[in-house]
């Protein structure tokens, strides 16, 4: 059975990072598998392996790529810096999406059933935008928007249905004590976020 190495949430150039460190503990020989969700670490990382004479068999999944290939008995790069492998030419395309950030229950600062009440029409109004958002990241209170209970929770289940990822901070619901109680949304941690936060993607926060 292959070594599996989840490089999911990781960007440039910590994924090939990650691979290089896998590969050098590992004997000559034995099968890794690198899972990767994003085109870019994808194209490094099966830029490094040609360098080094490896070959590899790519898998695409829904929302993510596998690469497994077999530890070669040596590398012919092994000293190039993994940063010489990170593609940073392309802009980010200002057009193509955007992450919203939630950071409270309410929307805006003075009433909270006021900001109640726009933090849910705000929600339902993404539905309508010509350009939707690629993902939503909520942190802190805006974390009990995705309850079984919340009269959020449909709105962000229609949202979710659409493609549009919900990213919960753990630290947040953990200390809610939510995890039992939710109806939509992906759990994650700090560094996801970070690494989300400064992918170049543009952020909105209402």
């Amino acid at each position: 059975m292959a070594k599996l190495v989840d490089c999911r949430g990781m960007v440039c150039p910590q994924p090939l990072v990650e691979t290089r460190r896998e590969i050098k503990k590992s004997n000559p020989g034995e099968a890794i598998t690198v899972v990767v969700d994003n085109s870019t670490s994808l194209k490094n990382i099966l830029r490094f392996l040609e360098d080094n004479g490896v070959e590899c068999v790519v898998k695409q999944e829904a929302e993510s790529s596998s690469i497994t290939f077999n530890v070669p008995l040596q590398m012919t790069q092994p000293d190039k810096r993994a940063e010489e492998y990170c593609d940073v030419s392309p802009k980010p395309d200002v057009n193509s999406g955007f992450i919203v950030l939630l950071n409270s229950a309410t929307m805006g600062k003075g009433n909270d059933e006021l900001g109640k009440i726009l933090m849910k029409g705000f929600l339902s109004t993404l539905l309508e935008l010509k350009a939707t958002p690629t993902e939503i990241i909520c942190y802190n209170s805006a974390v009990t928007l995705a309850l079984k209970s919340s009269d959020t929770a449909a709105t962000l289940q229609q949202i979710s249905e659409r493609g549009i990822k919900i990213t919960l901070c753990g630290t947040c619901v953990d200390f809610y004590n939510l995890r039992d109680d939710l109806a939509v949304g992906q759990i994650s941690n700090m560094l996801y976020i970070a690494q989300r936060l400064s992918s170049g993607v543009r952020i909105i926060q209402p």
